[in-house]
């Protein structure tokens, strides 16, 4: 049978031993979490890497849009220049072929007054 010391000894040493435990146990944890904080801000960082990456890609992908956007618009400012052109030509065209047939009536009526009947 033990004693009042020996048990109140034991009693301090059983406490003493639960709160090394109990230590162990947070700083397991806490090592735990620690682990998971780190896989977590690594999986960010490749996370943040492959969005910059798809980013890049992107951008370079806006850019060539850009650019073949600004080649459509050039090539419709060529053919608008080309139709207005083509309408001015139409234009003078149909004056002339107005010219062309005023004078070949003026010439018909003359010809027909010239022939007797």
């Amino acid at each position: 049978m033990m004693g009042i010391k020996e048990s109140g000894l034991q009693f301090v040493t059983d406490i003493e031993n639960a709160v090394i435990a109990s230590r162990a146990d947070m700083m397991q944890g806490l090592e735990d979490v620690t682990h998971r904080i780190n896989g977590v801000a690594n999986n960010l960082k490749e996370f943040k890497a492959e969005v910059r990456a798809e980013l890049a890609e992107v951008k370079a992908e806006v850019t060539e849009v850009k650019a073949e956007v600004t080649e459509v618009k050039t090539e419709v400012a060529e053919v608008r220049t080309e139709l207005a052109e083509f309408k001015a030509s139409q234009t003078e065209f149909n004056t002339r072929q107005t010219e062309f047939n005023t004078t070949a009536m003026e010439i018909l009526i003359d010809l027909q007054r010239r022939i007797p009947a």
